[in-house]
């Protein structure tokens, strides 16, 4: 394997297997083929030629996986605490943010994360922050090219120290230079932090911007109830960020387990995207996405991390679990290489629509960026399905620490022998 050159014109190329996710939800499988990148971009992905003098790896190679749910003020804690959502949040998850406030905790914490995050194989994705503005400035100033963040907004039913007018962050998010804002997501933590005024703020400045958006939706029971509660007149839950437009296609929601048939009906119709977050459902008790009903609708999902209720950074393991959790009564029948392409093509697509200088994201497709994930192949395979089976049958502890290498933009990031700062 040839080394990259420098971050700024890294090219490579590389002789192993490769698994190839697309859009279309398909993964080509070559066990034996060559890569080659130039300027931080895949130029061609072939099959070796018998005249191939560059020798094969004993790798196999997959694109760097995309997670557009995961809260990096969260990952020191990930796995850390458990219980039911709404005292998980009270007792454990807000104390641990209110740390953000101090711009020294946030400027260790966003560095540490994106160490562990791209040597997990996570190489683009959208990122909850905490409520802190600063904290929020000092993740992009320390994020790679490819990952977008906004910081959490909370304006009531939350500590007085996480708490903040929705109208003084968008304020200071719309004050930035218009390259900074491209990478912003607005950021609404769940209706019951927002009054209903907040969340029509917030969908207005997000459209007025071409910003995107992210929140949670119908993760648990008792959360349900709460947002029943505070918002009478909304038909349900998805209603209420429907009334404040805060739904499209730059919209994921996270989790959306508890819903009814008008509801995925009007996700579908907008176009937004549901991550589906089976290690954090289960690591809460908040129950299982009804994948089947999902798919008959025809909504957009994808699959993610959710740190920190999800323990690992690894989009593996969340590959993993989704096997496992559809696997049980009532079925909802999923492959392997379905998997493969939710944490990489369908949402690297996604990210794509908000940059086009993404392009190609999560996929190894000519034009693409060179974001490469190499792994110790585990066992010869006759396809991409066993391939992968072979991959996730790795113990679960080890799946985070899995990858041998990491490549961003074309550059090694992570290797055994190599543990630095990432690249922007």
């Amino acid at each position: 394997m040839t080394q990259p050159s420098t971050a700024v014109q890294a090219s490579g190329r590389l002789r192993a297997a490769f698994l190839a996710p697309d859009v279309a939800g398909t993964v080509r499988w070559l066990p034996d083929a060559v890569l080659t990148w130039q300027g931080g971009r895949i130029v061609a992905l072939e099959p070796a030629a018998r005249a191939e003098t560059l020798p094969h790896e004993n790798l196999l190679v997959l694109p760097g996986f995309v997670d557009l749910h995961c809260h990096w003020p969260q990952s020191h804690v990930r796995g850390a605490f458990s219980g039911q959502l709404l005292p998980w949040l009270r007792d454990s998850i807000w104390p641990a943010e209110a740390a953000f406030a101090d711009d020294a905790v946030a400027r260790e914490r966003a560095h540490t994360f994106f160490v562990e995050a791209i040597a997990a194989g996570t190489c683009a994705g959208l990122l909850f922050g905490p409520p802190f503005f600063s904290a929020s400035r000092i993740c992009a100033a320390v994020a790679p090219r490819g990952f977008f963040e906004g910081p959490a907004l909370m304006e009531v039913n939350a500590p007085a120290e996480l708490a903040c007018p929705s109208e003084q962050i968008l304020h200071d998010i719309e004050g930035l230079p218009a390259e900074a804002r491209r990478t912003v997501v607005v950021s609404p933590r769940f209706a019951p932090c927002m009054s209903q005024a907040g969340l029509a703020a917030a969908g207005q400045f997000a459209a007025r911007l071409g910003l995107a958006v992210q929140s949670h939706l119908s993760e648990n029971q008792d959360e349900v109830a709460w947002v029943r509660a505070l918002f009478p007149s909304a038909q349900d839950y998805t209603d209420v960020y429907d009334r404040a437009g805060l739904l499209s296609p730059r919209t994921v929601m996270a989790h959306g387990i508890h819903l009814s048939e008008r509801e995925l009906a009007r996700l579908a119709h907008s176009g937004t995207v549901l991550a589906h977050c089976p290690t954090s459902n289960e690591a809460l008790g908040s129950g299982r996405m009804d994948l089947a009903r999902v798919r008959a609708h025809g909504v957009r999902w994808v699959l993610a991390t959710d740190v920190g209720a999800g323990p690992l950074l690894s989009q593996l393991d969340v590959m993993r679990a989704c096997l496992e959790v559809h696997a049980r009564a009532p079925v909802a029948p999923v492959t392997a290489t379905e998997t493969l392409c939710r944490a990489t093509a369908s949402p690297g697509a996604f990210l794509a629509d908000l940059q086009p200088e993404l392009a190609g994201l999560g996929t190894l497709g000519v034009g693409a960026p060179a974001h490469l994930v190499l792994f110790q192949q585990p066992l010869p395979a006759l396809d991409a399905e066993s391939a992968l089976r072979g991959l996730l049958a790795q113990p679960r502890a080890a799946l985070e620490t899995l990858p041998q290498s990491v490549y961003l933009w074309g550059a090694l990031q992570h290797s055994p022998a190599r543990h630095t700062t990432p690249t922007p």
